[in-house]
């Protein structure tokens, strides 16, 4: 198991070896996955695990209220109740917003989600035995202000929702999304619609600005998710842009 630091939502990988518990080679090998059923786009869903640390409330009302205005039910997911099992589990939700620390494994090249569930090391290998034999699908990841949590591997959400994530445009909030082409091809093969990331660093307060920005173009004016990235200007800090990727399959 490999450490790794994020602070908010600015990525810096720092190639620690903390634990190492992977059996056998390490390889970029996911585990099957059936086809399953399509999403129902009348659902999203806010993931927030930042919100422990770092909540926005009027970030979480403004997109609630956008989307409920244009007919979608809207369930969130905040605080202690972003675990490694409800990253797992998800599914079923048109449109996926994961408020989220993200980090990219510079070893491997995967993306990893932060979850807001506190890291214990004792509870590790009791809980995640089942996943070992996956490289790296569960590691501890640890902020710059010292706060441990567990991480899953990207291309494993919503792997125990059989077909969950097919239809679903996944929207990610933290840094890097865009860089690992491992969980972009993972995802588009488990029949994602489309993702909306950034390319590198984003500040915090910048990524909850342009996403309920995003959003409220989409869903107050009509555009599509493409048109409405096109508007969002670079992150004024770190100049990393909004992306939109299509499933080239979908």
């Amino acid at each position: 198991m490999h450490v790794f630091a994020v602070f908010a939502s600015i990525v810096l990988v720092v190639s620690l070896a903390y634990f190492l518990i992977m059996q056998n080679n390490p390889g970029l090998q996911s585990p099957s996955f059936s086809s399953g059923g399509i999403v129902e786009t009348s659902r999203a869903a806010i993931i927030d695990g930042i919100g422990l640390s770092k909540p926005n409330f009027s970030f979480i009302q403004g997109v609630k209220e956008t989307l409920e205005k244009a007919k979608m039910s809207v369930d969130v997911y905040e605080g202690e109740d972003v675990t490694i099992d409800r990253l797992m589990r998800i599914g079923g939700y048109g449109l996926l917003i994961l408020r989220l620390h993200s980090a990219v494994d510079s070893k491997y090249g995967f993306l990893y989600f932060f979850s807001a569930e506190r890291f214990n090391e004792t509870a590790y290998e009791a809980r995640f035995d089942q996943y070992v034999r996956i490289t790296g699908a569960v590691r501890e990841g640890v902020t710059f202000d010292g706060e441990h949590y567990f991480a899953l591997r990207a291309d494993l959400l919503g792997c125990l929702n059989d077909g969950g994530l097919r239809g679903s445009t996944v929207i990610l909030m933290g840094c890097n999304g865009t860089n690992s082409d491992h969980a972009i091809n993972r995802l588009f093969e488990r029949g994602v619609k489309a993702i909306i990331a950034w390319d590198g660093f984003v500040d915090p307060d910048y990524t909850d600005e342009v996403t309920f920005e995003l959003l409220r173009a989409v869903y107050d004016e009509g555009l599509s998710y493409k048109e409405a990235v096109q508007r969002i200007s670079p992150d004024p800090k770190w100049r990393s842009r909004l992306v939109y990727l299509a499933n080239p399959n979908a």
